[in-house]
């Protein structure tokens, strides 16, 4: 499978190994002795028969392109994974797989970790270890990838990659009132926060709420493809008196203006006055963020307002399996990092009641 030329040059006499298999493009290395030389080769050829090389000389933005336009057209990526992976390309595109060791990975997630908090490091090299296998298990690719997993072996000890923080912060009836106490917008964020927080609806979801999936008698709706780690689908959930109100209380949008709603192939435009509300969510989340800011309460975002709600349908006495009903979670596991219970209200609910 292998030969050894001799060259004789001005420089002196080397000695150029050529490995071809059929099929695969041809190996090539020169050595200026030949003993080094045929070691070289019979070392590589065994590994070849083993399945166990890994020089492969394609470059890794070329991998990347591929897992994006192939994977991609199969599972469409979200707007994070696919910048991503736009990252990683401009970042590590320029290496052929050949090189990419352990140390080069490493001293990559080092100084990414300068600028970014060490979850983000983690979900780069977590895209990165995908994209690598999906190489070998599906195009033949030869990627070290153990040299990947050393590296994220010592990453993890080192802690410069980890596992996003779980969030504890709730959000007491007082701090809401401040909060809102000091909302200058003339956006109703006032009922889309009481409406989150009774129906642990993430802002998005919100968003895309039509009147036409709410049911005849006001007290359950359709979410359209609901986010899933698997696959999307609609879910219908019950609605608490407090969010039927909010719903009740909207008034329909008297415009020709168009919404685009849904995500990748569930993409649409719908009119304004089809959503029960139609405003920006990410004017709502700006609002909500300029008036925590105006009224000094600290470490509230958003989002954590999903967090409370869990926790208060918790503390309404319900099951993990009808709070995931609200929550559309299918993983016990992930609704329990949204789920911090307040213990002063835990002991009150086992106390007992008075005759």
């Amino acid at each position: 499978m292998g030969v050894i030329e001799k060259r004789s040059t001005k420089a002196g006499v080397t000695y150029r190994v050529q490995i071809r298999k059929p099929g695969e493009k041809a190996i090539n290395k020169t050595f200026s002795k030949k003993t080094v030389a045929t070691a070289w080769m019979s070392k590589t050829e065994a590994d070849i028969e083993r399945e166990v090389y890994r020089e492969d000389e394609q470059l890794f933005s070329e991998i990347l392109r591929r897992y994006i336009v192939e994977i991609g057209l199969v599972k469409p990526f979200g707007r994070s994974k696919s910048h991503s992976l736009s990252f990683l390309k401009d970042e590590l595109g320029h290496i052929k797989l050949k090189d990419l060791t352990s140390g080069v990975l490493y001293r990559w997630a080092l100084k990414r970790s300068q600028s970014c908090v060490p979850s983000t490091v983690m979900m780069d090299m977590s895209y990165i270890g995908v994209v690598l296998s999906t190489a070998e298990e599906m195009w033949g690719c030869k990627p070290k990838f153990d040299e990947y997993k050393k590296a994220m072996s010592t990453l993890k000890k080192l802690s410069v990659i980890s596992p996003s923080d779980e969030r504890d912060r709730r959000i007491s009836d007082e701090e809401f009132s401040e909060i809102l106490a000091h909302t200058n917008t003339g956006l109703p964020l006032v009922d889309w926060t009481f409406f989150s927080l009774s129906t642990s609806m993430r802002v998005g979801e919100v968003s895309e709420l039509l009147w036409s999936d709410l049911s005849s008698d006001g007290k359950s709706i359709i979410i359209r493809q609901r986010k899933h780690p698997k696959k999307k689908r609609d879910d219908k959930v019950p609605l608490l008196p407090i969010a039927q109100q909010i719903i009740a209380r909207q008034t329909k949008e008297q415009s020709d203006r168009k919404v685009l709603i849904g995500k990748d192939k569930n993409k649409k435009w719908v009119k304004a006055s089809e959503l029960i509300f139609p405003q920006n969510p990410k004017s709502i989340t700006t609002a909500f963020r300029r008036a925590r800011q105006a009224s000094g309460v600290e470490d509230v975002r958003y989002h954590d307002i999903r967090h409370e709600a869990i926790s208060r349908l918790f503390e309404l006495g319900f099951d993990s399996m009808i709070v995931a009903v609200f929550s559309g979670h299918r993983d016990i596991n992930m609704l329990r990092r949204y789920t911090h219970m307040n213990a002063n209200k835990i002991l009150a609910m086992m106390a007992p009641k008075k005759a």
